[in-house]
């Protein structure tokens, strides 16, 4: 009997460790590469990196482009040539010529193999002159006319997030208007590898396709919707989604869903981050504004925006430079504006002199960032917020309820040239050569009536 006993207390850890516990999902060898190059990405995207010969020869490429649309008459032109006369136009800030060239196509009555093309220029352009009423038709039309591919999805993307604050009932209108092509994309997107029609993008992925259906529960919470439509909403979209995912799409689908369900509810405790592996371990929150007095956040009564990034965004990090005074006005209510430094890795010691900086690198980011309005935040916070496309916007209302989690792009893409954009043919630079800074930090901005409960 003691035999028995002493056997089976030695077996009993053997089978217990001989139960091999199931690992987590794993990216595809393909889609870790795109994770893992994509701060590469990112930073070669922002023109405020380029260097000092590629500005110069931007400004070359737009004076010639500009003299170049400028003797063109759209009306002279006709088919493919009219879309080639809107990307000329567009590169040199011409775009009421990308309007007259663009309308001309979409109006003519003969075969529209560039359809596509002409609505996305056409919608662009009109954002660009602020058009807000043209750009909202025609992306309804575009939605009409043309199959939902990648560049339809990219082009309706780019008019919501302009109409989001401003022109929310439009931008909820567009969001309303593509769920359809959405949901019915997503039962067939698993088993499409290529275009569905000559001269289409490639389908968007399950997870894309399933980013920008939530975004429509999104800004139905920030439309103070009835919560029954907003239940709508995300019981469609999840029934719409097939019964197995593969993990490069379930990955990023667990991640933009933790980010949704954090709206709606209040800011954390930024000074009390959660770290499952050692609950004692030392708050990581300061300021580096002068003098380094930490603030109460959300603020009390009032708008709360925050700007998240890691110290290695240099884009990030020049914005931040310019952020204004963290108190400003909107729409005649008290508003509070902080960036937040999600510190990587150690911070380089402060060096004597600002001129000693001569590079922007992860190290040195807080030494970049003194005296701004600016926190150190332990950097789990940008896998709890879901960080994918830094900087990222977040917004509370005046209850200190996160309202907005979005990655904070510009308003339009800085620029359509090959170097910044899937779309070589879609030529738009900005009207100025560094990208402006968002609208949300603008004094004047506007906010929905959400924010001004």
């Amino acid at each position: 009997m003691l035999k028995l006993t002493l056997l089976a207390i030695f077996l009993l850890p053997a089978a217990t460790f001989g139960q091999t516990p199931t690992p987590p999902p794993q990216l595809s060898p393909k889609a870790a590469y795109d994770d893992a190059v994509h701060p590469l990405e990112l930073t070669r995207r922002s023109m405020s990196n380029w260097s000092d010969t590629e500005i110069a020869a931007l400004t070359v490429s737009m004076a010639h482009a500009s003299a170049g649309c400028a003797a063109r008459d759209p009306q002279t032109f006709a088919g493919s040539d009219l879309i080639d006369l809107a990307k000329l136009c567009a590169l040199g800030q011409n775009f009421p010529a990308v309007i007259e060239a663009t309308t001309r196509y979409i109006g003519a009555d003969a075969p529209k193999p560039l359809l596509t093309q002409a609505y996305a220029g056409l919608i662009d352009a009109q954002l660009h002159i602020k058009d807000e009423t043209a750009a909202f038709n025609s992306a309804q039309a575009m939605l009409a006319a043309v199959p939902y591919d990648t560049l339809t999805a990219e082009t309706l993307n780019e008019a919501i997030n302009f109409m989001q604050f401003l022109y929310t009932n439009d931008a909820l209108t567009l969001a309303l208007a593509r769920q359809p092509h959405l949901l019915a994309l997503l039962a067939t997107t698993a088993n499409a590898t290529t275009a569905s029609y000559p001269g289409a993008e490639p389908p968007q992925s399950l997870h894309d396709l399933y980013a920008d259906g939530i975004a429509l529960a999104a800004l139905q919470q920030l439309d103070k919707a009835r919560p029954a439509s907003i239940t709508a909403t995300l019981t469609a979209l999840n029934a719409a989604l097939p019964a197995i995912l593969t993990p490069d799409d379930a990955i990023p689908i667990d991640l933009v869903r933790r980010r949704y369900a954090l709206l709606g509810q209040p800011l954390p405790n930024l000074a009390r981050p959660a770290h499952p592996a050692d609950s004692h371990k030392p708050v990581a929150l300061a300021s580096l504004n002068v003098p380094s007095k930490l603030p109460e956040l959300p603020a009390p009564n009032a708008i709360t925006a925050l700007l998240l990034f890691p110290d290695w965004c240099a884009q990030c990090i020049r914005m931040a430079t310019k952020l204004p005074p963290t108190v400003f006005t909107v729409a005649g209510h008290e508003a509070y504006l902080y960036g937040l430094l999600a510190q990587t890795v150690p911070s380089n010691p402060t060096p004597a002199t600002p001129a000693a900086l001569t590079a922007i690198t992860a190290a040195d980011a807080a030494n970049y960032l003194r005296g701004t309005p600016t926190l150190v935040v332990d950097p789990c916070f940008l896998d709890q917020f879901g960080v994918n496309d830094p900087p990222f916007l977040i917004v509370t209302d005046t209850q200190g309820i996160l309202r907005v989690l979005q990655p904070q792009l510009p308003t339009l893409a800085p620029c359509g040239l090959p170097l910044c954009s899937r779309h070589p043919s879609r030529f738009q630079p900005p009207k100025t050569l560094r990208p402006p800074p968002p609208t949300l930090i603008n004094s004047r901005s506007s906010f929905p009536s959400l924010f001004l409960i």
